[in-house]
Formats: C-alpha cells, sequence, structure tokens
C-alpha cells in the first residue's frame, strides 16, 4: 500500500477500510480499528495484545465503546499494512462491520449476584451461531441480559434475549436519533435450542422483509408486529 497523503485516500479506499472494521477519523489520516468482543468479556492475553498494538501502531490508548467494544485509535494510514498483517496473527480479531449480526453484548450473568441464565456462554453461542450472518438489510445488534435489571439494555438492540421465565425476547429496539423500545414476544422460551430457532427466524424473517438501509424496528413498524409473529406461530 504506497504512502498517500489526506487528499490522496479516497472515499472508496475509506469505505473498503470500514468492512475490515478500520475507520476513518477526522482529517482521513488515521484509523481507528475496533476489536472483535463478545459479552463484554477479554483474556488476560488479548489485552495484553491490544495494549501492545495501540503503543506500536497509535498512540498508546485505547478506547472503550459503548457496546461494550474496544478500539485502537489514531492508526496512521501508513501503518495500516503492518498493523493488518500483526492483528492476523495475535489472539484478537476485527470487529463485525456493515450490514450484518454485530458483536453480541452481555452483562456478568451467572457471576452476578441476580443473574438468572450464563450469559457470557450464551453471547459466544448466539455469535457462533449468527456471527457469520451478512448481507442483511442493515447492522443488526443483539444484547443478552441475566435479570429484569436488563443492565445490557436488551430492549435497546435488535434483538435481546432477558434471563426471566428462562428466556424472554424483546425484537425492533434500537437507540440513536429515532429510539424504539423493543417488543417483548408474547411468550417466553425454555429451551435454549427453541431460543437458537427463534432467533433464527426472526433473523431470516428481517432479511427477506426488510428494506436496504432500513433498521430492524423500522421493518415492523412498516409492516406490523403481527406479521413477524405469525411467522414465529409454530414456536409457542
Amino acid at each position: 500500500m504506497p504512502k498517500k497523503t489526506q487528499t490522496q485516500v479516497s472515499d472508496l479506499e475509506i469505505a473498503s477500510l470500514k468492512e475490515s472494521a478500520l475507520f476513518s477519523e477526522k482529517g482521513k489520516t488515521k484509523f481507528s480499528s475496533r476489536i472483535l468482543v463478545i459479552g463484554g468479556s477479554l483474556t488476560s492475553e488479548q489485552l495484553r495484545e491490544i495494549a501492545k498494538f495501540a503503543s506500536r501502531y497509535g498512540d498508546g490508548t485505547v478506547h472503550l465503546t459503548t457496546r461494550q467494544g474496544v478500539e485502537i485509535p489514531h492508526i496512521p494510514y501508513e501503518k495500516l499494512p503492518l498493523f493488518r498483517k500483526a492483528i492476523e496473527k495475535s489472539s484478537i480479531k476485527p470487529a463485525q462491520s456493515g450490514k450484518c449480526v454485530r458483536a453480541i453484548t452481555a452483562c456478568p450473568g451467572s457471576y452476578c449476584k441476580f443473574g438468572t441464565i450464563d450469559t457470557q456462554q450464551l453471547a459466544k453461542e448466539i455469535f457462533k451461531r449468527f456471527g457469520n450472518r451478512k448481507n442483511l438489510p442493515h447492522k443488526f445488534k443483539i444484547a443478552v441480559s441475566g435479570c429484569r435489571h436488563c443492565c445490557s439494555k436488551p430492549q435497546e438492540n435488535d434483538l435481546g434475549v432477558m434471563g426471566v421465565g428462562k428466556f424472554a425476547m424483546f425484537v425492533g429496539g434500537m437507540a440513536g436519533k429515532t429510539p424504539r423500545w423493543g417488543d417483548r414476544l408474547p411468550f417466553d422460551i425454555k429451551e435454549k435450542s427453541k431460543l437458537f430457532n427463534i432467533i433464527n427466524a426472526v433473523i431470516t424473517w428481517y432479511e427477506n422483509n426488510g428494506n436496504d438501509k432500513e433498521r430492524f424496528g423500522v421493518t415492523i413498524e412498516r409492516l406490523g408486529l403481527t406479521r413477524l409473529l405469525d411467522t414465529l406461530k409454530m414456536f409457542q
């Protein structure tokens, strides 16, 4: 990758880098790398590697995002090739980006005194099954909460799971400029296998019915929650 000045980094290249979770900062000469974090948990080895990369390729700082993510900011454009090669050989991975299922957020769950389910393990299982779902109408965020305290805000995500009645599920939530409170499905889910089947059905319904660049909650508003519930009747 040849050295480029600020004006030489095209919008097309910036968009391409964004697909690899490298986000342009103001001025288009430096980038922030978003690291994949599931359930807000990282190993000590991963933390050491993140610190090393931040010092070697950035300015030594690390940013914690509002969705339990980690970003290494202020990486000069010229250092991106070496940075990307180093990431490939490390224990950390770039975060999901674009129109896909994003990293799963979760509260402590089983080791919190209020937790009723193992949210950390569940977040990993959900991501393992659905983290490869791409080419959706828009980004798709999932949060897992271990109890009614809702520390991970399941009602504010496209899909939320709460440890109540075993599992309760919320659909269509979002924050941003036009926030929407997620709708709770009118039935509780007892088995984890059934939970995964419902998550798959919900994502598939959104994939088939959402317009391009339309968030899941907007799709529900446009078509009506009943249309989605009709698809889920077999699980009730």
